[in-house]
């Protein structure tokens, strides 16, 4: 799914009906198909007239717009639990803009009514499918009314009341990341709380933590590893300041199984005064030693990924997240054993004994220079040597190596990473 890029969201002003109405016919005459008899279109056209939009904006009804550099591509018009109209530009069908306002749509509609059950649309004939993708349910049969053709659907609201809700105006967002994954969901979920107005600070997870901020939320960002996560991070962890009743959140990314090891880290955070709003792992393609890479199968992954990383953004802001506690016992002894050496010398002995192939190698030293635990060290001649005493397996090496020279002697495999070297190295803020 190609990314929207400089997308904006706001609610409609009183002069906006114009643009809003050019944007929906626009829209219907390529989506409705038809729908509309013609005493239908007379009515639909009625609806849609700019001034119609305008007064039903002072009578209780709610506009979102979306917006591509100043470009008006996408609309909902909502009336307590009811979606009466959603259309998104032409151009910008398919590409996810129609989820997104759905979702945005969706906390506002229950808003109106703490007792509300459902959402409803009328649904008409050509966008039936994009309802149904959204996890909308027919709830009756199709019907004409005043020459118009649809069928209703119903959004079922969570039962469950929300936690916590993402409410301070900034975010400082720490990342450690080792091929690139990580980094590549941080950003994405930065980017979606920017375009809802917060300030994010995108800043390393490594070492030991920095001075914090005392207005801004605290976002954390690493790998599942040994079914918990790197002995770094957990000293990253460790050294954070008490955290004064300070929103904290968490995203984590692995290529299998989590075993739930956000619980640990979630009580280690109330321990220190945080208050945990929100957690999530997110399934990213793996970077051990794949002997040739899927790369149709992994960009199918970190799409999919990507797009549920935006909407975790948005339900941390929505009150709609929540943080594991774990499984008891078994996610504490991995906690207690990932800040163990144990694994991460069997790793290294057994499995991925990481070392640097002199006849590729072209003594850059950038893997000395980016290695988190500073394990790799350039020998006289230049060359890397790799203390398997510190090494964590992270990968960043072998990854980001320019000419392929880090990897397990012997064994051929592709290294992977998700994204270049310079875009790894941008500068966030």
């Amino acid at each position: 799914m190609p990314e929207i890029q400089n997308l904006k969201f706001t609610k409609m002003l009183p002069t906006q009906g114009l643009e809003v109405s050019a944007l929906v016919r626009r829209a219907a005459d390529t989506s409705e198909g038809n729908g509309f008899t013609p005493q239908g279109r007379a009515a639909f056209e009625r609806y849609t007239e700019p001034l119609a939009i305008e007064q039903r904006g002072g009578m209780g009804y709610e506009h979102e717009l979306a917006w591509v550099s100043g470009v008006l591509v996408g609309m909902v018009e909502t009336k307590g639990c009811r979606i009466s109209m959603l259309y998104v530009h032409p151009e910008y069908a398919n590409k996810g803009l129609g989820s997104r306002l759905v979702t945005r749509a969706v906390p506002r509609c229950a808003a109106s009514n703490s007792s509300a059950k459902h959402i409803f649309i009328h649904a008409m004939d050509g966008v039936t499918g994009f309802y149904e993708r959204v996890g909308f349910v027919r709830s009756g049969t199709r019907k004409e009314s005043a020459g118009i053709f649809a069928t209703p659907y119903k959004l079922a609201l969570s039962s469950n009341p929300p936690r916590a809700k993402l409410r301070s105006a900034s975010v400082d967002f720490f990342v450690f990341s080792g091929t690139g994954n990580t980094l590549l969901v941080a950003r994405t979920m930065a980017e979606a709380l920017e375009q809802e107005g917060l300030t994010v600070r995108t800043r390393d997870l490594e070492g030991l933590c920095p001075a914090l901020s005392e207005v801004a939320a605290v976002g954390l960002a690493f790998p599942v590893a040994c079914f918990s996560t790197y002995p770094s991070v957990w000293r990253f962890i460790d050294s954070m300041p008490p955290g004064e009743g300070r929103e904290v959140f968490m995203a984590a990314t692995c290529a299998g199984l989590g075993m739930r090891m956000q619980g640990p880290v979630r009580g280690a955070l109330l321990e220190k005064g945080y208050k945990p709003i929100g957690a999530k792992i997110f399934l990213m393609p793996g970077n051990y030693n794949k002997r040739t890479l899927p790369l149709e199968k992994n960009a199918a992954r970190v799409e999919q990924t990507l797009q549920e990383a935006r909407f975790f953004a948005l339900d941390l802001l929505g009150g709609k997240t929540e943080w594991s506690k774990g499984i008891p016992k078994l996610s504490q002894l991995l906690y207690r054993l990932a800040q163990t050496r144990q694994p991460w010398d069997f790793f290294y002995k057994y499995i991925c004994p990481i070392a640097a192939d002199p006849e590729k190698c072209v003594r850059c030293g950038r893997c000395a220079g980016e290695c988190p635990t500073k394990a790799i060290t350039l020998m006289e001649e230049g060359y890397p040597a790799i203390d398997a005493a510190l090494c964590q397996s992270c990968q960043r090496c072998v990854g980001f190596c320019p000419r392929g020279a880090l990897g397990v002697p012997g064994k051929f495999f592709e290294p992977y990473r998700a994204m270049s070297y310079e875009e790894f190295k941008r500068a966030d803020g």
